[in-house]
């Protein structure tokens, strides 16, 4: 399923590269819809321990923004068979096509990646060092460009087409982010003035 440059990958096909017939994979996962949520739900078994390494941090709020930001790029870049980002291709793409699936690349995919963030910019507002505010929007508010540009560049081929310098749109990306949720003097957890 995460080959680069595959079309989607018919039960049958599925079956071949798991070693087994159709028919064991119907016995096992019953339809494609669930074969492909138990590969989305073993792949987030397989990353658990790196995804909930980001779930905080004890640096300051700038310096935990830069490094989120930094190893979502790298996970999402990295070098390696499956990456993450040919994880989010695959199940944006399987998900925005079967309804079924969609389901399962928010529960497995999409929303765990949200949910790490989320708990990290929690802390950031306990701490009293980030505005208090809808930490899920601003999850999302963080993530979006990054994976967008990871997809555009690697993904969909952009880095031959158009390509971006992804450590300058990484830092770009982390300083408005900063400038923008960072709690000012006086605000402790509060919003802007």
């Amino acid at each position: 399923m995460m080959g680069r440059g595959t079309p989607r990958p018919s039960l049958r096909e599925l079956a071949v590269a798991a070693g087994v017939s159709v028919p064991t994979l119907r016995h096992y996962f019953g339809a494609r819809t669930q074969v492909v949520d138990a590969i989305f739900e073993e792949c987030l078994k397989l990353g658990r321990r790196g995804l909930e390494a980001q779930r905080q941090s004890d640096r300051p709020f700038a310096e935990s923004i830069r490094d989120y930001a930094r190893a979502l790029i790298d996970a999402l870049r990295a070098d390696r068979d499956v990456r993450l980002g040919d994880l989010f291709a695959v199940g944006l793409g399987e998900g925005l096509l079967d309804h079924g699936v969609s389901r399962s690349t928010l529960r497995h995919i999409v929303d765990p990646t949200v949910e790490v963030l989320e708990s990290r910019l929690q802390a950031h507002v306990a701490r009293g060092e980030m505005i208090d505010t809808d930490v899920r929007a601003a999850a999302l508010m963080l993530i979006s460009p990054l994976l967008l540009a990871a997809l555009h560049q690697d993904q969909l081929g952009g880095d031959h087409e158009r390509p971006m310098a992804l450590d300058d749109l990484c830092g770009a990306v982390s300083e408005a982010f900063i400038r923008a949720y960072a709690a000012r003097a006086g605000t402790v957890g509060g919003p802007h003035p």
